[in-house]
C-alpha cells in the first residue's frame, strides 16, 4: 500500500499562492466602476504541492497532447503519481489562451489535471467576487484595461479576502469531530431518512444555511468555528419539524 497521503493534496493553499483574474468589469447604476474577479491556483503552487506530498521522484507530467476541437487548438495535460509502484495518470484539457496561446493553454490544462487529483478543487466553490476598485493608481494594486465599448482607459484593483474555510487551518477538524457532528444532526433532523444520498444532501443544505457555502464533504475546508456554529444550531433547535424536516430553517431559538 502506498504511504502517500493523497488527502493532503486537497488542503487549502495560503493566500499568497492564490492568484486572481478579472472576469468582467463595467459601470454600475451608481456610475461607479465594478470589477468581478475569480481565484485560481498557480502552476508553480501545484508543482510544489506535489513535491511536498508525493516527493519529487513520485510524480511527473505526462507527455502533453495537442488536439484540434472545432478548428481550435486544445491542450491535454496529465499528472502521474506513483502509487504502489504503479503510475496512475489523471488528465484534463484546456483551450488556447489569448496571450501566449500554447503556454497558457498547457498551464490551464495542468491546473485542471491538478483538480482531478483534488489540488485546488475547493476554489471551484468560490463565486466570482467584487474587487476593490480605484480609478487612481494605487501602489501594489493590479492594473486592468477597460474595454473600448465600456469607455476605455485603465483602473486599479485589489482582490477580496478569501473566506476562512478556503485558507490553511492552524487547528484542523478531526474526522471524529466531524463524524460526531453528522451523527448529532442525523439524530435530530433525519432519524427517519433511510437514503444516504438524501441525508448527505440534507446535511449539506443544513451546513450551508448555518455557516456558508463551501465543500462540506472536504474535511480540510472545515474550521473549528464552523463545527461549533453547526453544533450550537443542533443543540438549540427545539422543534426540528418545519417546512423541510431535515433542515431547521424556522426551528430553534438561535
Amino acid at each position: 500500500m502506498s504511504d502517500i497521503d493523497l488527502s493532503r493534496l486537497a488542503k487549502p493553499f495560503p493566500a499568497s499562492d492564490i492568484e486572481w483574474r478579472v472576469a468582467s468589469t463595467g459601470m454600475g447604476r451608481d456610475e461607479k466602476r465594478f470589477c468581478l474577479v475569480f481565484a485560481y491556483i498557480t502552476a508553480r503552487a501545484i508543482q510544489q504541492r506535489l513535491d511536498d506530498v508525493c516527493g519529487p521522484e513520485n510524480w511527473e507530467l505526462a507527455e502533453p497532447r495537442v488536439m484540434e476541437v472545432s478548428g481550435k487548438s486544445a491542450f491535454a495535460c496529465g499528472i502521474s503519481i506513483r502509487l504502489n509502484d504503479e503510475w496512475v495518470t489523471k488528465w484534463d484539457v484546456s483551450g488556447a489562451t489569448t496571450v501566449e496561446p500554447a503556454k497558457g493553454g498547457y498551464s490551464g490544462a495542468m491546473k485542471r489535471a491538478g483538480a482531478q487529483w483534488g489540488i485546488g478543487r475547493y476554489l471551484y466553490y468560490l463565486d466570482e467576487a467584487f474587487a476593490e476598485v480605484s480609478e487612481d493608481k494605487q501602489k501594489g494594486w493590479n492594473r486592468a484595461k477597460i474595454p473600448p465599448d465600456k469607455g476605455g482607459g485603465w483602473y486599479w484593483w485589489q482582490p477580496p479576502r478569501l473566506p476562512e474555510w478556503a485558507l490553511p487551518k492552524e487547528n484542523e477538524v478531526s474526522k471524529e469531530m466531524l463524524d460526531g457532528l453528522v451523527l448529532a444532526w442525523r439524530a435530530k433532523f433525519a432519524a427517519e431518512v433511510e437514503s444516504s444520498a438524501e441525508r448527505q444532501e440534507g446535511f449539506t443544505r443544513f451546513v450551508h444555511s448555518v455557516v456558508s457555502t463551501f465543500p462540506v464533504t472536504d474535511r480540510s475546508c472545515w474550521t473549528l468555528e464552523a463545527v461549533k456554529r453547526c453544533q450550537d444550531r443542533i443543540d438549540t433547535t427545539t422543534d426540528p419539524d418545519g417546512p423541510d424536516s431535515d433542515i431547521p430553517f424556522d426551528g430553534g431559538d438561535s
